[in-house]
Order: C-alpha cells, then structure tokens, then sequence
C-alpha cells in the first residue's frame, strides 16, 4: 500500500481490522483510510494494536457501517412497551 492510499483512502471504500489468526474483521472499525483504523485501534486496545495478527484491510461492501438500516417488518407498539397513559 502507497502513502497516498494509506493517507486518503479509495473512493468509495471503508476500511477495518483483520485478524489473521482468527480470520475475521474484529472490533467494528469502519473507517475512510487505513490510517483513521489504525489510529481507531491503537485508541480501543493501546499497544496490543502492534501485535502480528492485527492487519489493516479493504471491507467487504456488506460491512460498511451506517449505509445499511434495519427496518423491522413487525414493529412493536409503544403501548406494548410503556404501557398505557
């Protein structure tokens, strides 16, 4: 990865943490470039972040965070859930 990929991102692209060891994006960082990861992973686990396994990737586009929404098919009156007033 250049410096400038590592500073500003590709267009359209988030980026997480891989774990190697356990092959999974862990810790639900979601970021624009690869140095707002790291910096978000040195911030949730400190010096750890430095270890073998912790490895900075391009996410899938079904990770994004914030551009998908749940909307639930059958939702629950407020009434059901506070009472009536």
């Amino acid at each position: 990865m250049n410096r400038t990929v590592y500073q500003r991102g590709i267009n359209n692209a988030k980026w997480g943490i891989w774990n190697a060891k356990e092959r999974c994006f862990q810790f639900n960082i979601c970021e624009d470039t690869p140095m707002l990861a790291e910096a978000r992973l040195f911030q949730k686990i400190g010096d750890d972040a430095r270890k073998w396994k912790f490895e900075i990737k391009m996410l899938p586009k079904e990770k994004h965070r914030g551009e998908t929404y749940f909307i639930p098919t059958n939702p629950v009156p407020l009434t059901t859930i506070y009472g009536k007033d």
